[in-house]
């Protein structure tokens, strides 16, 4: 797998958190060696995609590994107007105790804010994220089946938080 081609863990993970959050899009991010943050995976996209900086959500939640649900103020003209309430939920992508990469949402479909539920799941897909993108960094192609086996280990010893998300991701990787 050269670099410009996706990975396909961290598709899978991303498509899997628009879908499941009712996000416009996402993205997946990482930074490079002092190169700053670099978008690995992104699904979605209609409209503009908000963007990646040094002072941005993704680059706090990654230097801080707390997890960030904003609302923007609504448009204050009519010509600025869109058809819902910009909103951004970002969660860090943690392997081994270390923000690795951060997981942004963009704008609901329909307006409103996310959820708790919304960032939860969100917090869940991040973490196996941060999994797939440590092995990347140590040049590990990530095994999607080793990955679906290490969630549903934590299904089997948490049913009610992980089995739903485990069975996703894995009928998502056999697919």
């Amino acid at each position: 797998m050269t670099e410009s081609e996706p990975n396909p863990v961290l598709a899978a993970v991303t498509r899997v958190a628009v879908e499941a959050t009712g996000a416009s899009r996402g993205r997946l991010m990482t930074a490079a060696d002092g190169d700053g943050l670099h978008v690995v995976a992104a699904h979605g996209g209609s409209g503009a995609w908000r963007a990646v900086d040094e002072s941005g959500v993704a680059s706090y939640v990654m230097a801080t590994g707390q997890p960030q649900v904003l609302t923007y103020p609504p448009p204050s003209t009519p010509s600025q107007a869109i058809s819902a309430a910009p909103s951004a939920l970002c969660v860090p992508c943690i392997c081994e105790d270390e923000a690795v990469g951060a997981l942004e949402l963009q704008d609901k479909v329909g307006g409103g804010a996310f959820t708790i539920d919304d960032l939860e799941l969100a917090g869940l897909l991040g973490g196996i994220a941060g999994v797939a993108i440590a092995r990347r960094r140590a040049s590990e192609s990530p095994d999607p089946t080793r990955l679906a086996g290490d969630l549903g280990r934590l299904a089997a010893a948490d049913p009610s938080r992980y089995a739903t998300i485990a069975n996703l991701v894995r009928s998502l990787l056999d697919a």
